[in-house]
């Protein structure tokens, strides 16, 4: 892929964000949240870098216009199109299917293409406007507890811990940012025990057992922490929020870590179900972890007599 194509429609994405020069904090994580799900494209740290950067502050009339030429300069091909128009579908789809009037301004972007001229930052703008709109209700959609407002929207299991911590007489001596991370990790590992509607004993000795031997937690905040994870709060998490949040929190390292713990959560139970498999490759994906790396992990974590029948890729494809 053309890298100076990604970076320069990513940027022009984040100028089309900014075009009124007015974005309140709320509408900057969305756009955050929509910039993330673009990346999906083209996971690369340089890449988080530059947006981050260019995320910040309004981007000047001038350098919008210059953003247009250079992204003028570098669509040439039809495959540039396609690429152009395939990742705008899918960045504005993590909501849910895409509307008749995202499809029309799609529409207009592909005619606008043909030869890249200002009109086609009109066009970004009033995508990104929709998408934000539906970004912003998704994440609102949920009760207001005031002083865990906030919280709450990013993390809903460290809402949830939080609450819990207000209740109890439990200190539970974690770093707020750890314990943002652990609630995370809890409660990715509790959605893949949930796939099927039901978290065993086993998976839930198993998500307590990896919370203590893997990162460190004493068994009472482990406990603490996967039934926090296991309330009926993680059913509907938001997986673009969520999962953006704690790849701002990790390393790589600590990302396919994660992915293994997912995979001995899920064969807690003795098997690796379809539902479970593809829980996990949904969540890997929201990470930029590969479709590759999903298969090695899997390898590597499922023991074959638990699944000696089907080679991975029928397995993930049925």
């Amino acid at each position: 892929m053309n890298r100076k194509l990604v970076e320069t429609l990513g940027k022009v994405i984040v100028a089309a964000g900014w075009a009124d020069n007015k974005l309140t904090s709320d509408e900057i994580e969305n756009l955050k949240d929509l910039l993330f799900q673009f990346q999906r494209s083209i996971p690369d740290p340089r890449e988080d870098a530059m947006f981050a950067l260019y995320i910040k502050s309004p981007i000047p009339t001038a350098e919008r216009e210059r953003l247009v030429e250079e992204l003028r300069e570098v669509v040439w091909s039809d495959e540039d199109k396609s690429f152009v128009l395939s990742t705008l579908k899918k960045m504005v789809e993590a909501d849910g299917q895409i509307t008749d009037d995202e499809q029309a301004v799609l529409s207009d972007i592909s005619a606008a293409l043909e030869s890249v001229n200002t009109g086609i930052f009109g066009d970004l703008g009033r995508l990104l406007r929709i998408a934000m709109q539906r970004r912003s209700w998704a994440v609102r959609n949920a009760p207001n507890r005031e002083r865990y407002f906030e919280d709450f929207l990013i993390n809903k299991v460290y809402y949830e811990v939080q609450r819990r911590l207000e209740l109890s007489d439990i200190d539970l001596k974690i770093p707020d940012e750890e314990l943002r991370k652990l609630s995370l990790v809890g409660g990715m590992m509790a959605r893949v025990a949930q796939t099927d509607n039901l978290v065993v004993k086993n998976e839930i000795d198993k998500i307590t057992s990896i919370l203590e031997t893997n990162w460190g937690l004493s068994h009472e905040a482990a406990t603490f922490v996967m039934e926090s994870a296991t309330a009926d709060v993680c059913r509907d998490f938001d997986y673009l929020r969520m999962t953006r949040e704690f790849s701002e929190l990790t390393t790589p390292d600590e990302r396919l870590k994660l992915l293994e713990l997912l995979f001995a959560v899920a064969n807690a139970d003795g098997i690796v179900s379809n539902s479970e498999l593809q829980e996990i490759t949904y969540i890997a994906d929201y990470l930029l972890l590969s479709h590759d790396r999903v298969e090695r992990t899997f390898l590597k974590m499922t023991p074959v007599n638990n699944f000696p029948s089907s080679p991975f890729r029928n397995k993930l494809d049925a």
